[in-house]
């Protein structure tokens, strides 16, 4: 079985290079779904979450997405301690996805998706390739602004993630998105060609 990574920035349509993967029946796992699962089901990462931020920091269903947005995407020191206490919950979730067993109907490749690939160099290893899907900054704040976002935050979630580095590795394919969905279909269509 293959195993292939997703990357790109918020609002390069990594989702939605997902959705169309989903719907020609391949396995795909998104790291955003992940952790909100694990934020609301691993007893062990709330621990450590209410722990380091307070517990005023969860709600029944998972975190408090209103203090986390404001504490994140001001403090990079907070963001940082979020991440180090999530991310081997996060492995450790990929690994496991990649280790199933495969089903009779499986295609024989699966795909992982996540924003911050080098923040998971253990899932990077493990990978066959790694397609880095691109879009054009105002295309991306046009998306971001149409799914209810104000702009000035839109922004911001854009600019934490500006320095973000690729993972380096010896298959890296671009997928560039930038609103046409007929070709984005075909770029799709050409890689999974070669899968």
């Amino acid at each position: 079985m293959r195993k292939i990574g997703i990357v790109g920035s918020i609002g390069s349509g990594k989702s939605f290079v997902g959705s169309l993967l989903r719907d020609r029946g391949f396995r795909f796992m998104d790291a955003d779904e992940v952790v909100h699962e694990l934020y609301r089901t691993s007893t062990d990462l709330r621990s450590v979450i209410r722990c380091a931020f307070g517990p005023y920091c969860l709600t029944q269903d998972g975190v408090n997405r209103e203090f986390f947005a404001d504490l994140i995407f001001r403090d990079h020191d907070a963001r940082r301690r979020l991440e180090s206490l999530v991310y081997p919950y996060l492995t450790q979730a990929v690994l496991d996805f990649f280790e199933e067993p495969e089903r009779p109907s499986e295609r024989g490749t699966r795909f992982f998706a996540a924003a911050l690939m080098d923040k998971v160099p253990e899932i990077v290893k493990i990978l066959d390739e790694i397609w880095v899907v691109t879009a054009p900054e105002d295309v991306r704040l046009q998306r971001l602004v149409s799914r209810g976002l104000a702009e000035d935050d839109a922004r911001r979630r854009m600019e934490t993630q500006r320095t973000n580095t690729l993972p380096s590795h010896p298959n890296i394919r671009i997928v560039e998105n930038v609103g046409d969905e007929a070709s984005l279909m075909a770029r799709i269509a050409e890689l999974l060609g070669n899968v």
